[in-house]
């Protein structure tokens, strides 16, 4: 059997499966309550430093195998923490993502309140973010993005062993247990809301089809028309997705072209430096790249060891394979 089968096996296949345009959530598991990060919107911090951060969030939200491209949050908040030792002027999050799982989405987030609750200053710049990832982006104070740039499609979706579905559809006749999910899931969302200062319909215009989203320049975004100017961003039966343009004329971000053109437009003391965590970020990646190599070449010592009629040594080698596997899968369950 493939080694990626056996790695993802079971209820890690559940913990670790991935929807292009759709967070995904593990199976039977609801989303963790969020503690909330002070009431009001957050002003944005000044620093004296120079210092810039960047972090990398590119790939997959979670693990995967279907891409080596992936982060966790098990490795953004211990980057995070770092940074933040450092006293820098701005993190800058630099988001490419299609999205991924739910539960890690969420303790980015709530890892992204916390620290901007703390005084860091967080900045997104992004080329793309998609599903979990463009949640992730609206937990930031500042948002710059390409002018090629998508945010949204936040549609949560479950994989499992009958296929794949929006959760919705699949608690589709159990208003309770809908309702619910429904409850967990948003109470994040509806906090970076409160500390960034915008609308929660933004996101919820992301995540459900059926809500609609609004805008004015005088009263700013709402899910219903307030007004006969009001303009339709998205409609009923529409899952909202925001290009660079609507999102600098309604004020969600600006556009900037490059990395360079955001930092000099963030107004860092002169004599500035910048500081990338590439390294950081991708830890656990790396570690599964390696327990994977690992079961590679234990698989070879095997047959190699029953070729040559070694019974013993192909116990021992067998062991080791299992303790391998189970290393590659707790890190798999890892957010």
């Amino acid at each position: 059997m493939n080694i990626r089968n056996f790695i993802f096996a079971g209820a890690v296949c559940a913990a670790c499966s991935f929807a292009a345009f759709g967070q995904t959530v593990p199976k039977g598991d609801a989303p963790a309550t969020p503690t909330k990060s002070g009431g009001k919107p957050a002003t944005i911090p000044t620093s004296l430093s120079n210092l810039v951060v960047v972090i990398p969030l590119k790939g997959v939200v979670g693990p995967t195998l279907d891409n080596e491209e992936w982060f966790s949050a098990t490795d953004f908040k211990k980057t995070l923490e770092k940074a933040e030792k450092q006293k820098p002027a701005v993190v800058i999050l630099e988001i490419n993502s299609p999205g991924g799982r739910v539960d890690v989405e969420e303790q980015i987030i709530q890892a992204i309140l916390d620290s901007a609750g703390r005084g860091t200053r967080i900045v997104a710049w992004v080329t793309d973010a998609g599903s979990a990832a463009a949640l992730i982006t609206l937990a930031c104070k500042e948002i710059f993005v390409k002018p090629s740039a998508r945010i949204g499609a936040a549609v949560t979706i479950v994989s499992g062993s009958k296929g794949t579905s929006s959760l919705k559809r699949l608690m589709e006749g159990d208003e309770e247990l809908a309702a619910k999910y429904e409850s967990f899931q948003s109470a994040i969302h509806k906090a970076a809301a409160e500390a960034t200062g915008r609308s929660p319909a933004i996101a919820a215009a992301m995540r459900d089809m059926s809500k609609e989203l609004w805008w004015s320049s005088e009263g700013g975004f709402s899910d219903q028309q307030r007004a006969p100017t009001d303009e339709r961003i998205d409609g009923p039966k529409e899952v909202l997705t925001l290009t660079a343009g609507t999102m600098e004329k309604t004020g969600i971000a600006k556009q900037k072209n490059s990395l360079d053109e955001v930092i000099a437009s963030l107004a860092v003391p002169l004599g500035g430096q910048t500081r990338r965590m590439d390294s950081d970020i991708q830890t656990s990646p790396k570690k599964l790249r390696a327990f994977i190599k690992r079961l590679d070449d234990r698989e070879k010592d095997i047959a190699r060891a029953q070729a040559d009629s070694n019974p013993s040594r192909v116990a021992t080698l067998r062991k080791e394979y299992e303790k391998t596997l189970l290393e590659a899968r707790a890190l798999c369950e890892k957010p």
